[in-house]
């Protein structure tokens, strides 16, 4: 097999989809999500935290980590 015709293109985190978490209006900055986030791609906004789409990775862990469970993919 001509392996240009059996193999997928390299997977690149954040890029391959347009999948990525944002932080609902029932955000209440405990700061779980800040603290937890491996690529730093949470920052506070205007009165609750933001996710900044071209930084997520969609690892989910900000949604694991929140005691509310506000973070959630789109």
């Amino acid at each position: 097999m001509n392996s240009e015709t059996c193999c997928a293109p390299p997977i690149i985190p954040g890029v391959e989809d347009r999948f990525y978490y944002v932080i609902s209006n029932d955000c209440v900055m405990c700061g779980c999500c800040v603290k937890a986030c491996p690529v730093n791609a949470i920052l506070e906004g205007n009165g609750q935290y933001e996710i900044i789409p071209s930084l997520c990775i969609d690892c989910g862990t900000c949604s694991y980590i929140c005691p509310l469970g506000v973070p959630h993919p789109v």
